[in-house]
């Protein structure tokens, strides 16, 4: 979770008290939401001030103290103690849907402190005490508290990244350790060993990986045979219902309930985090220079023409990789969307049941987990064999794209900045959140069409030509594009909320787009978007 570069913005929101020289100055927010949020319904905005700002859905706690916001009302200024300013943020919400009230959010700021509010999962207390905080009282839960205590007893160090899953929270620290909190039933890539009753109430270290399927314990005292050794992080990467991480030696590990191995379509829930020969076999092949066996050979897939090959030289570079750090992923990294490092990994994620893999060179490989395509397959951005023993595979990563800066996913579908400045979409359209316009038919964007899909990258419609776009955010169902002139656009919801994984609705009702062209000093987010989608329009000039 990271945040676009942001220009003079202002608060002046609800629950706020603010300077009336700066409202003075500055009548416009002029900022787009953070980078991305899980949550089903809310939006996060950070200010040049370091002050951060929630609206839309805030009934596990709107970070001022009150859990019975309405998810209409203008925008909440989010308490912090004094001097406290925060440059990332973010939320996400159990199962990804509207109904469930169960939001967790997170936030760090410029010393690396971590804060936390709201629950992970709804009904009783355990929600709330799993968001790192311990023990807290509901009461307690709607203001975020800095996480300040591992489960061992010791400081929690400074982080320098901070992700989530559906009901988790990854935390990276300098020296490569990853710490995580939360709900233990997926998702979390620990041993369920290392904490009591059903998740990690207290940020647990997290860098011990499996070599076997499943949820099983990875601990070196406690399962041997599934022990792969402990590595340290160079980078660490959250998802909707599986995550990575990248390691000093420059390859991919995954975990979580849409765990795969990149090569067979057969989906299982990961706990303790695995190589993933899928996503690995493409770095073998795209870097040969970096990832080679100890006497030197490469990863040619048009050389190596058996499964059985293939699958031998991967596991001996593995062997060799593993022994010493590759020197452009040797050092723990604090990234802002992307990885600006030379390790060849510049973005890694997941949606639901499907994978995104993006290289230093631009190429993004996308794969799917499982045969199901109400999850994965809409995402890919391509089509693909569905022959698991074919290279172009649907289930192992293939490329989608070229020229591709980075990504922006949301709950159904997906964005993908190029270096040039360009915006594509695909995937779920019902409401035109993939690509700003109707694909199928002639129904507006604020009606549910629901055979709208866009398989195939598609330019995002309504962003002039001779625009270049150098930012882009997302929440759940809606993105938001930003300029280089500072001209900003957004296309979807309106006031639909994700509900269930992959899709976008009317469950709830939710303001999340503000036209920021009608700021004024009693309204310097503007005027709320009160239809239920729309297509993409101009909210900043």
């Amino acid at each position: 979770m990271t945040t676009l570069s942001i220009g003079a913005t202002t608060a002046g929101f609800q629950s706020t008290s603010y300077a009336r020289a700066e409202l003075a100055t500055e009548a416009t927010v002029a900022t787009p939401p953070v980078y991305n949020d899980q949550s089903a319904g809310s939006v996060l905005f950070i200010n040049r001030f370091g002050e951060l700002f929630l609206g839309g859905d805030r009934r596990s706690g709107n970070g001022a103290g009150a859990g019975n916001t309405a998810p209409t009302a203008d925008p909440t200024k989010v308490e912090f103690p004094d001097g406290v300013k925060i440059v990332d943020a973010g939320g996400s919400t159990n199962d990804f849907h509207w109904n469930n009230v169960a939001t967790g959010y997170s936030a760090i700021d410029t010393e690396g402190r971590v804060w936390t509010w709201g629950q992970v999962y709804p009904g009783g207390t355990r929600g709330i005490e799993l968001m790192g905080r311990g023990n807290i009282s509901l009461q307690a839960s709607y203001t975020p508290g800095q996480v300040v205590t591992t489960a061992e007893g010791t400081p929690l160090p400074k982080i320098i990244d901070l992700q989530r899953s559906e009901n988790q929270t990854y935390a990276l620290d300098e020296t490569g350790t990853m710490w995580v909190w939360g709900y233990g039933g997926e998702n979390l890539p620990v041993s369920a060993s290392y904490y009591s009753g059903n998740g990690a109430a207290l940020p647990t270290r997290a860098n011990t990986t499996a070599v076997q399927n499943g949820m099983g314990d990875c601990r070196a005292d406690r399962n041997p045979a599934n022990h792969g050794g402990d590595v340290t992080w160079h980078t660490i990467w959250g998802g909707n219902n599986s995550s990575g991480g990248v390691s000093t030696s420059g390859l991919i590990y995954t975990w979580g309930y849409d765990a795969s191995n990149g090569i067979a379509q057969q989906q299982w829930s990961q706990r303790c985090p695995q190589l993933n020969e899928g996503a690995n076999r493409v770095l073998f092949e795209q870097y040969p220079d970096l990832y080679r066996t100890a006497d030197g050979k490469t990863y040619d897939p048009a050389e190596l023409t058996t499964e059985a090959l293939r699958n031998e030289r991967y596991s001996e570079i593995v062997a060799h990789m593993t022994q010493q750090p590759l020197a452009q992923c040797a050092t723990p990294t604090a990234k802002s969307i992307v990885d600006a490092t030379e390790c060849p990994v510049r973005q890694f994620g997941y949606s639901a049941r499907a994978g995104r893999l993006l290289l230093q060179n631009g190429s993004l490989y996308t794969w799917m987990i499982s045969n199901d395509q109400t999850y994965g397959y809409y995402f890919l951005g391509r089509e693909g064999s569905t022959n698991q023993n074919d290279l172009n595979s649907r289930f192992r990563p293939n490329l989608a794209l070229s020229n591709v800066n980075f990504t922006s996913p949301q709950v159904g579908s997906v964005s993908a900045l190029t270096h040039d400045g360009k915006v594509y979409g695909w995937g779920r359209n019902n409401y035109c959140q993939a690509v700003g316009e109707r694909t199928v038919g002639s129904a507006d964007c604020g009606s549910n069409a629901g055979n709208d899909f866009v398989i195939l990258p598609r330019p995002v419609a309504g962003i002039p030509q001779d625009a270049t776009i150098t930012g882009l955010s997302s929440n759940q169902c809606t993105t938001w594009a930003r300029s280089d002139l500072g001209t900003m656009w957004a296309w979807g919801g309106g006031t639909m909320v994700s509900n269930n994984y992959v899709f976008c609705g009317t469950t709830g009702s939710a303001y999340g787009i503000y036209d920021q062209r009608k700021s004024t000093l009693q309204a310097p987010f503007g005027a709320p978007v009160r239809s239920v989608s729309t297509g993409t329009m101009p909210i900043l000039d």
